[in-house]
């Protein structure tokens, strides 16, 4: 019987605690340097969850049930994520600057908002994604797991879940390290250029925030749909993004304060 091994288990693991480690070290990191405002983290970590993981996969699980074949048009799919995403993430930081943060339009707010999305970002999906297949892989070596999963998916789909699980290795999971870390500077960049759309009054700088973040997320959508495999190449991607942002975040913090 093909069994997930302990080595593989113990980098999902690890994963999940390294990714509550990531937010509270960006926090603690953060506060020595240039310090951090509560109520900005909050609302971001509740901004991000509220509007990614509640109403942006509404929109999500309408446009798939409509479209169930998606897979087989990956650019256009790419092109409704990407925008999706950007109109949704970048949207609801301008509102929530412009409703909940007016007093803290500056860089350490901007800097204290962004930590708290993409902290929070790299925690829920940690979760949602890799908790399952922790759970999953125990059952599979337990032998339960065809069993156990019988009654909520068709065979082929189960088939399908367990041969995903089996195929990710230990690298796999030290990939997400590397991804998680880039992706967290992105979404600080991110949310001060969003700030400094809500400072100047300047709505096309939204937009370009918006057009920005669907550019970055088309990529992702050819390995989502099984057209691209190369991990190494989507990690050399993220660490390029997340090295232009760490240096737009350093220009920020000039021109901020």
């Amino acid at each position: 019987m093909t069994m997930v091994s302990n080595v593989t288990i113990a980098s999902m693991i690890g994963f999940i605690l390294y990714s509550f480690l990531l937010f509270a070290g960006f926090i603690l990191f953060n506060k020595r340097r240039t310090g951090i405002s509560i109520k900005p983290l909050i609302v971001g970590s509740v901004g991000f969850i509220v509007i990614t993981q509640v109403l942006e996969k509404l929109l999500h699980l309408v446009v798939i049930t409509q479209f169930p074949n998606y897979a087989d048009h990956p650019v256009l799919f790419g092109i409704y994520g990407g925008l999706a995403a950007g109109i949704f993430e970048e949207v609801g930081r301008f509102i929530l600057f412009t409703w909940l943060l007016k007093k803290y339009l500056d860089y350490k707010g901007g800097l204290s908002f962004g930590i708290g999305w993409g902290g929070i970002e790299a925690v829920v999906l940690a979760l949602t994604m890799t908790l399952p297949n922790i759970i999953f892989s125990f059952m599979i070596n337990s032998g339960t797991f065809d069993t156990a999963m019988a009654a909520q998916f068709p065979s082929d789909q189960i088939s399908m879940i367990k041969e995903t699980i089996l195929s990710q290795n230990a690298a796999f999971y030290l990939l997400g390290v590397s991804e998680r870390f880039f992706a967290l500077f992105l979404q600080i960049a991110l949310s001060l250029f969003v700030l400094v759309a809500v400072i100047k009054k300047k709505k096309s700088y939204l937009i370009y925030a918006i057009l920005i973040h669907a550019a970055i997320d088309f990529p992702f959508v050819f390995i989502q749909t099984g057209h691209f495999t190369s991990l190494w190449v989507l990690e050399i991607y993220l660490a390029v993004i997340g090295i232009l942002s760490i240096f737009f975040i350093k220009k920020m913090k000039k021109s901020l304060q």
